[in-house]
């Protein structure tokens, strides 16, 4: 193999290492099921992205089809909101009202505010 060819492969296989280990990074904690959500036909998740826990994501899905309703994303500094097929909207100039304790009973009254519910 000519030294080109062997410059180009090691910069792929570099390049194809480097977005494999930012993947995993992006990936964060395991995604944790927020219980007591009603109607029962959905369930409600949530995931760390890391940060100590200030960027984080929560989507309320369909259960059978598993398909997202609404999510709330917060990415350290400000609060995201997505309603159905809209696009990603900034809900709050900061996030809060999430960072104590209680954050995962904040949760579910965000996404009741956000559905009118």
């Amino acid at each position: 193999m000519n030294a080109k060819k062997w410059s180009r492969i090691s910069l792929l296989a570099f390049i194809l290492s480097a977005s494999t280990e930012q993947a995993f990074a992006a990936r964060g904690k395991p995604i944790t099921r927020i219980d007591g959500w009603k109607p029962t036909t959905e369930i409600l998740e949530y995931h760390s992205c890391g940060m100590a826990d200030m960027c984080w994501v929560a989507e309320l899905k369909n259960k059978k089809t598993r398909k997202r309703i609404a999510a709330l994303r917060c990415n350290g500094e400000k609060l995201f909101s997505i309603l159905g097929r809209e696009p990603e909207k900034i809900a709050a100039a900061n996030c809060h009202a999430f960072e104590d304790k209680d954050k995962f009973e904040q949760i579910p009254r965000a996404f009741h505010t956000l559905l009118n519910r």
